[in-house]
């Protein structure tokens, strides 16, 4: 008759866990380098779909919906993925992944966080 506590004691427990979900993770830098080097970024930022090509020389390629190609250069500190581009200069963003998503995600007050696919090579040009 002890048995039957216990057991519920356990199925209990296991309920109140719940199921097992993982959180995004932040990227250290050298993650972040080693996720996008040589790979395309193609996702929606405030709404407009974008691809981004990050090459292994530091040379970025930027081409959203609708606007002209965009050359810029990219590094990354030891938390953060760096931008500098012609017409808006340089930006850092936190990195985060879940799963395989990568969410770029804003600073300042008022943070946003942007989730896109990371795919292999370049893949500027849709297909």
């Amino acid at each position: 008759m002890m048995r039957l506590p216990a057991l519920l004691l356990a199925m209990v427990l296991l309920l109140a866990a719940g199921p097992a979900s993982a959180m995004p993770e932040r990227l250290s830098g050298p993650e972040i380098r080693d996720w996008l080097r040589g790979n395309t970024v193609v996702g929606a930022w405030a709404g407009t779909p974008y691809r981004q090509l990050f090459r292994p020389d530091g040379t970025t390629a930027y081409k959203a919906d609708g606007v002209a190609l965009d050359e810029g250069r990219w590094w990354v500190t030891d938390a953060e993925y760096c931008s500098w581009w012609q017409g808006s200069g340089e930006a850092c963003y936190q990195v985060l992944r879940d799963g395989d998503e990568l969410i770029w995600r804003t600073k300042g007050v008022f943070k946003r966080s942007y989730m896109a696919e990371v795919v292999a090579g370049d893949q500027l040009a849709p297909r």
